[in-house]
This record gives C-alpha cells, sequence and structure tokens, in this order.
C-alpha cells in the first residue's frame, strides 16, 4: 500500500471524526503517503490534525457559485477539471470516501484507484457502495435501523479503511497561537481555583438544539457555586442566539460565541472541566481535547452514532420510543426538547465534577448513558438509568452481529435458533431461486419461460422481505442492508445479475442466522 486518499467533505466534526483512521492508516501503512480531500470552508481545522501527508482542498462553494451564478455554466465544469486533474495525476491503491453524495461519488469515480471504499459511481452513473462497511453505515443512515446502532461512526470509518478500532479517542494538536490565547483569556477572565464550563448552544439543526430558556436556567444554576463559571461558545452565526440566551440569565457567563477561531476554541475548550452540548462539532473538539462532555441527544441525534467519540462523557436522551428520529423527518411536536430537564443535565454536569448523584429522580423522563471503550477498542455507552431491556438487548445483538459478519472471513450461518425465523426463511427461499435462475441460465437453448417464471418468484420473495421490514421494527436493520446490496447490484448481464443476487441472499442467511 503505496497511496492512499481518503475523502471527507463535510464539516469540522466529522473532520475530527476522521482522525483515528488516519492514525490507524498511518499505524498499518507507515511508509504509505495518505491524501486528505477537505473542503476548503473546514480547513481551519487541519493544521490541528496529523498523520496525513498531503491535503488537497476541495472549494465546493465556488463551485456552485460558478455553475449556479456564472453566465457560463462550462466555467462551473472547467473549475472540477482542474481540480480534478491534480487528483489524476496519482494511481492509488486505496480510496475511502468518507462523503454521501452524488458529488463525492462523482469524484471517486474518476480517481484510478486499485479499491475503492465508500461511495462511487459506475459508468451509468447509478450510486455504488463498495465494502460491506460502508453499505452497513449508509443502510442506517437511509433507513430506520439507526435506533439499533451501537456502532460509533468513527469506528466504523477505522472498519471502512481495513483496519481495526484502537481504543483511544479523537486527536487534535494545540498550536501555539491557541494556547496563547486561552492562556490569556483564563488570567483575564476566570479566578484562580474556578472551573470553567463550556456551554455550547446552537447545532447545525434547530431539531437538534435545546431550548434556549433551558441554558439561561442552566448556567444560573452551575453559576451558583461559587467556584464555576460558565462561557458560551459558539460561531459568529449564533451571536444573535447567544444574546437571547443571555438575556434570559440572572448571572453573566463569560461570552467567546464568534470570538474564537478554530485554534482558539480548541485550546480553551482543552482548560474547561466540562462541555454541555448539542450534537455538534464543538462536541468532537472537546473529546479530542479531553475534555469531559454533557450531551444532550434530542431529535435525529444519535448518541451512540455521532456522541463524543472519548471515554467518561454522559449523554441524556428523552425516553421516547421515537427517540432518536430519522433523518427525513420533519416533526411537527418536537416534544424531546423540552422532556430533558435542567435538572438532569445539572445532575450530569455534577457527575463529571466527581460529585454523587442519585440517579432517581434526578433523571427521571431521560436515559442516561455513559462512554468507554471496550476491549475490542469500539467506543460502547453504559446505560445508567431508565433503560428500555428489550431495544437495549436487541441493539446490543444487532452490535455483535455487525462485528461479527462484516468481517473479511465472517464465520458459518449459526444453529441455534434465529431472532427472524421468517427473514431466514426467505432468504433461503432467495438463495434457491437464484440457485435455479443461475443453472437455468447455463442451458442450452436458453429456457427463457422459467426464467421469467423463476425471476417472478424471486421478486415475490424481494417483496416480502421488504414487507417484513415494515411489518417487524426489530427486522428492519437486516431489511434496509439487504435493501441497499439489492440497489448496488450494477450488473445487466444475465449470469452476473443472477450471481450478485445470490451473494445478497447468501449474506442475508448469514445474517439472519448470526442475529
Amino acid at each position: 500500500m503505496n497511496d492512499i486518499l481518503v475523502l471527507n467533505l463535510t464539516r469540522f466534526g466529522d473532520l475530527i471524526q476522521t482522525t483515528p483512521q488516519l492514525r490507524r492508516l498511518r499505524a498499518a501503512y507507515p511508509q504509505a503517503r495518505i491524501t486528505l480531500v477537505a473542503q476548503k470552508r473546514f480547513s481551519a481545522v487541519l493544521p490541528l490534525m496529523r498523520d496525513f501527508d498531503r491535503v488537497k482542498l476541495f472549494d465546493q462553494d465556488e463551485l456552485y457559485r460558478l455553475m449556479a451564478i456564472d453566465d457560463n455554466p462550462v466555467n462551473g465544469f472547467a473549475f472540477l477539471d482542474r481540480f480534478m486533474s491534480e487528483l489524476e495525476q496519482d494511481h492509488y491503491d486505496l480510496v475511502i470516501n468518507l462523503t454521501a453524495g452524488r458529488m463525492s461519488a462523482y469524484l471517486v469515480s474518476l480517481l484510478n484507484a486499485d479499491q475503492v471504499a465508500g461511495i462511487t459511481s459506475a459508468d451509468t452513473g447509478q450510486r455504488v457502495i463498495s465494502g460491506a462497511w460502508g453499505l452497513y453505515m449508509y443502510s442506517f443512515l437511509l433507513g430506520d435501523g439507526r435506533r439499533y446502532t451501537r456502532l460509533n461512526l468513527v469506528d466504523i470509518f477505522s472498519r471502512m479503511g481495513g483496519t481495526e478500532p484502537d481504543g483511544m479517542p479523537v486527536e487534535l494538536f494545540e498550536t501555539d497561537a491557541g494556547k496563547r490565547f486561552a492562556e490569556s483569556f483564563l488570567a483575564r477572565e476566570v479566578p484562580p481555583g474556578t472551573r470553567l464550563i463550556g456551554i455550547q448552544l446552537g447545532a447545525s439543526e434547530s431539531s437538534r438544539c435545546w431550548p434556549a430558556e433551558s441554558f439561561a436556567r442552566l448556567s444560573d444554576t452551575l453559576q451558583a457555586s461559587g467556584d464555576v463559571r460558565t462561557v458560551l461558545l459558539g460561531s459568529p452565526a449564533e451571536r444573535s442566539l447567544a444574546d437571547r440566551v443571555r438575556s434570559q440569565m440572572h448571572r453573566a457567563p463569560l461570552d467567546a460565541v464568534g470570538r474564537t477561531n478554530i485554534e482558539e476554541l480548541f485550546s480553551l475548550l482543552r482548560r474547561c472541566a466540562l462541555l454541555v452540548t448539542n450534537d455538534t462539532g464543538t462536541m468532537h473538539f472537546a473529546a479530542a481535547g479531553k475534555t469531559p462532555v454533557v450531551m444532550l441527544a434530542i431529535g435525529p441525534a444519535s448518541l451512540f452514532c455521532t456522541g463524543p467519540y472519548s471515554a467518561g462523557n454522559l449523554a441524556l436522551q428523552p425516553a421516547l420510543p421515537c427517540s432518536p428520529c430519522r433523518y427525513t423527518i420533519n416533526c411537527p411536536n418536537p416534544v424531546c426538547r423540552d422532556m430533558v430537564p435542567v435538572s438532569a443535565v445539572h445532575g450530569a454536569c455534577r457527575m463529571l465534577l466527581g460529585e454523587q448523584v442519585e440517579l432517581q429522580p434526578t433523571f427521571q423522563g431521560v436515559r442516561l448513558y455513559r462512554s468507554y471503550f471496550g476491549t475490542d477498542g469500539y467506543l460502547n455507552w453504559e446505560a445508567l438509568c431508565n433503560t428500555d431491556h428489550d431495544h437495549e438487548e436487541l441493539s446490543q445483538r444487532y452490535t455483535r452481529l455487525w462485528k461479527t459478519a462484516l468481517v473479511p472471513s465472517p464465520p458459518p450461518p449459526g444453529q441455534s435458533s434465529p431472532l427472524l425465523p421468517e427473514l431466514l426463511s426467505l432468504t433461503r427461499q432467495g438463495l434457491e431461486l437464484t440457485d435455479q435462475i443461475e443453472a437455468a441460465s447455463r442451458q442450452t437453448p436458453l429456457p427463457v419461460e422459467r426464467i421469467v417464471s423463476l425471476g417472478e418468484q424471486e421478486a415475490t420473495v424481494e417483496a416480502e422481505i421488504k414487507a417484513l421490514g415494515v411489518r417487524i421494527p426489530a427486522a428492519a436493520p437486516l431489511v434496509d442492508y439487504l435493501t441497499l446490496v439489492r440497489e448496488n447490484i450494477t450488473a445487466d448481464e444475465i449470469q452476473a445479475v443472477t450471481a450478485q443476487t445470490r451473494a445478497l441472499y447468501e449474506q442475508g442467511v448469514l445474517l439472519a442466522s448470526l442475529l
């Protein structure tokens, strides 16, 4: 492995979540050249990152501007051609695409690579997802299986790149400029012996945000203790939100919203006793700085998928059957935002500050989790109170399944009673039908009517599997995965299509028998 390219055209938090994968790739292939492709808009975090040899910045905003505004749309294509010409000069042994979307798929499809992990495009323009772990990731992002997911995206990223989790957190490294700012800020604003608690008010989506008045009450409650000072954090775009929260406070906090660059934010977070935050990029900065986090898992925010990737954090999730909700749902009544009481968040802060807290009734109405690394290197969350035991048990079964079945040499199908016998029966039927279609396709003359009949029977099995995923929620993660595998079939010749469909059912039998 001589040349590796990692493409991540997403936000600050997503780039931070890439650091363990880069670290594992560097350890596995110390002589390889690792290229990181990132968006120019989020490049400010790159000086804090390591374990790559060169960076290629993609100015996606400029591309869209040229294509949408310029009188000559050809300029947009010329811009894209210039960018790709730099990447196409090299041959890559491995390309890892961690970005969802057609743009990144198209970019990857143009590269000269021996192996691709993640999303790319076929010659026809069809989306293709390479690798079992890439298929798994997109199946729960696009489907309903996310509620049963206990694998963090960071660990999935590592497995997509062919490496194993190492039980270490995301990591960033301070710059001298950031350190000078933080030390000056503390000396000027925070008396000696005072514990600084960061509060991140906003998030990329309002559905992930705790109410402003709740943040105001929390800050007042925390500062009622004489040795605690809160500091508001956020981007310049969150200035109006910060002003609204401050107007509802009785004790003024420190206000750093829009007043720090990325290097300064990270250094300041490193010196906080803890951070209270919605699911947003600041949370990942704190995890990389070894600052304990109280995460508010509201709306579509999943503490298991995108929670802070470090040990010793706490997360609060509303005790609702719909939590976390799907990304595609526009909830008309997001009651989850009001179901996390200030008293519960304050209790979680006290726990991280080393105080004894009675779990009940402090956390009534919310589920409380604590993060830790397992012996296998994966990040886990321990349920501390108000657990839905049936849901937790099913989620743990799925976690063991994915870890077991999505490896290069999975075990043979299990012999014990499966959890979903109907799914196992249907996948076995599909396997038998594709075997018959494969045998018939080799006959001369071709038995067209028999192949059509067998194809119709196989289509019925496919429909019954999809219906099973709707009828039995516990089957949804497996059905979503198998559905995406089918959508990933790109062949157009009968024997090749049959072979790929047979592989689908073969994997379905394995998964259904191991669950």
